[in-house]
């Protein structure tokens, strides 16, 4: 055979391969559009149904029936089932764990943790939170530690849905380990875990881990425990990480103690770095102490604009003392002084300063008009 004839078989059967290939292709498509038109099409009458108990329809007749669902059935409306039983509460949702229980949904659930693909190990991570299922603890901690990172975040969240405080160890070592879940994930489920997690918690703060210790103290802020504001208040003052001291800043102010007002003063103090001095002035204004008017005053000639910035909507937040300390600093822009003939605005201090409290002023001003005009 000539090389032009080769190169003609060549051609041939290459246009042979894509016409298969792309028939397949297609055939493919076409067996998957199948698929999911004969799986909506039978979800659709059991959706009616999950819809009903979702909205609160306690017919006992509908939840045996969504209970017999035939097993393809319910396979094909599975899914909608595990987003309502995440998104309903109250009898609803126990109406819709009953019907989950019963179909052995648990049981399956667990069987599933282990499988290879992630998704289905994340579905039943998932699946076994929104059924509250303490049984479930510690295969839920160990996916803490899954290859995948969608799963670990579905474990941790699954975790503060079941809210056992034996989670908690886990779930703070999970922000320092090789495979981390991110820290706001941990926070969210650590804050769901009720009392019984404040005793780990305060622990944690002494951990060798900074992110453990910053996560620790701000969620001992979110649950409102007041009887951690001693450590807290140690932590801000004397913790090597600057994180730490942020977040135990912003502890403090959630806290609303009377004690904190020492630290979270000395925290303003021009050598502390500015992201302390920030949430520090903006603690302040949370915790409402009218005493630290004139430390906040002063910061409103701070260089730093969210130091600034902060220290105003503060002042905002004291009453009246602290509305007035702002009109003080932004009057004082068009005062001539005596013994100069130049102007205060010459001063970049005093520029800067009423700036910032206008602004304040003037976001007060609108969100009052607004709740005057909000029906």
């Amino acid at each position: 055979m000539t090389l032009a004839g080769a190169a003609f078989v060549a051609l041939i059967v290459m246009l042979v391969a894509v016409v298969v290939l792309g028939g397949l292709i297609a055939g493919g498509r076409g067996v998957r559009r199948t698929r999911e038109a004969r799986r909506a099409r039978l979800a659709k009458p059991a959706r009616q149904l999950l819809l009903a108990i979702a909205a609160g329809d306690d017919d006992p007749e509908r939840i045996e029936e969504l209970v017999r669902l035939p097993d393809d059935v319910w396979v094909a409306v599975e899914p909608n089932a595990v987003a309502l039983l995440g998104k309903v509460r109250g009898e609803a949702h126990a109406t819709l764990v009953d019907v989950f229980e019963r179909r052995g949904a648990a049981w399956r659930a667990r069987s599933q943790l282990r499988r290879r693909d992630p998704v289905a190990r994340a579905q039943a991570a998932e699946v076994l939170g929104n059924l509250g299922r303490k049984d479930a603890l510690l295969p839920l901690c160990d996916l803490l530690a899954d290859p995948d990172p969608d799963v670990r975040v579905v474990a941790a969240r699954s975790l503060g849905r079941i809210g056992d405080p034996g989670a908690t160890l886990p779930l703070l070592a999970a922000l320092a380990s090789r495979r981390t879940v991110p820290a706001q994930v941990v926070a969210t489920a650590l804050t769901r875990l009720g009392s019984g997690a404040q005793t780990a918690l305060l622990a944690a703060l002494d951990d060798p881990r900074a992110p453990v210790r910053a996560t620790a103290a701000e969620v001992l802020g979110l649950v409102g425990a007041v009887g951690a504001t001693v450590r807290v208040e140690s932590a801000l003052r004397a913790d090597p990480s600057i994180e730490v001291r942020v977040r135990a800043a912003r502890t403090l102010g959630r806290l609303g103690t009377r004690t904190a007002l020492s630290p979270l003063l000395d925290s303003l103090e021009p050598d502390r770095p500015a992201v302390l001095r920030a949430e520090a002035a903006r603690a302040l204004g949370e915790l409402g102490a009218v005493t630290a008017a004139q430390a906040l005053t002063a910061l409103l000639a701070d260089p730093d604009y969210a130091v600034a910035h902060n220290a105003a909507q503060s002042l905002l937040r004291l009453g009246n003392a602290g509305r007035a300390a702002l009109v003080a600093a932004e009057h004082r822009s068009h005062v001539r002084p005596r013994h100069s003939a130049e102007e205060h605005e010459t001063d970049p201090e005093v520029i800067l300063s009423a700036a910032h409290a206008r602004e304040a002023l003037a976001a007060a001003e609108l969100d009052d008009h607004r709740r005057q005009t909000t029906p």
